[in-house]
């Protein structure tokens, strides 16, 4: 398995972070990080189109084996300039439309997704070929609640800027429960980000949430370290 990738004159690491969940499906999220000066966030931002393709590619064929030797399920994010143009949405779908098993795309809060029409058939699509859709740091960015209400999304993954002084705040409290609810009703299971103590895992869990990534459970690691885990498991 390559967990490397050179892009440009850039090596590429992969990483991965657990979630915390009530089954004993070893499910999470593939992190990418540069070997550069520049963070995730900023490489991503600059990095061109056919680069986020490339990247794409290669994360697909990491999930590919991780599913099929180990049962390990993680998501791959989606910088949404992917998405922006209809060319390369067709392109996303064709690469997508290969793969033989379940994955989630998680669609990232730097830049707009394409218009609601555009973006539900989009979302259609995927959920048609077998796989999910993430809206990714929800709370956060452009990701806002018109999101969450006109967009359909599979999965929302609820930022950790929501539970900033939590503990010591009953309207947030209130207004995660009330989050929790509304994800319910409209069907979309949940992740929430940046869960680092206790008490604020109790505080969700109340509220009527249970999947968590964070701190509290797992921190990022090299991918290489799942897949020694995940070979001695197996052994």
């Amino acid at each position: 398995m390559e967990t490397q990738l050179e892009v440009a004159g850039t090596q590429l690491v992969a990483w991965y972070q657990r979630y915390e969940t009530p089954s004993l499906q070893s499910v999470g999220e593939l992190l990418t990080r540069p070997d550069s000066l520049l963070g995730p966030e900023e490489y991503f931002n600059r990095a061109k189109i056919a680069q986020l393709f490339e990247i794409l590619e290669w994360h697909l064929g990491v999930v590919a084996e991780l599913h099929h030797d180990y049962g390990v399920d993680l998501s791959i994010n989606i910088h949404n300039s992917m998405v922006d143009a209809e060319i390369d949405r067709d392109r996303f779908l064709e690469l997508i439309g290969r793969e033989d098993h379940p994955v989630t795309f998680e669609f990232t809060e730097t830049c707009p997704m394409p218009p609601v029409d555009i973006s539900n058939r989009l979302l259609r699509n995927i959920r048609e070929l077998g796989h999910r859709s993430s809206l990714d740091d929800f709370g956060a960015g452009f990701n806002g609640v018109s999101l969450l209400s006109d967009y359909d999304f599979d999965v929302v993954k609820i930022d950790r800027s929501l539970l900033t002084d939590i503990e010591t705040q009953p309207q947030k409290q209130q207004a995660m429960r009330l989050l929790a609810r509304t994800l319910d009703v409209l069907g979309k299971s949940h992740v929430v980000e940046g869960v680092e103590t206790e008490e604020v895992h109790k505080i969700l869990l109340e509220a009527g949430f249970s999947v968590f990534q964070g701190y509290l459970f797992h921190r990022p690691e090299p991918l290489l370290g799942l897949i020694s885990s995940a070979r001695k498991e197996v052994v």
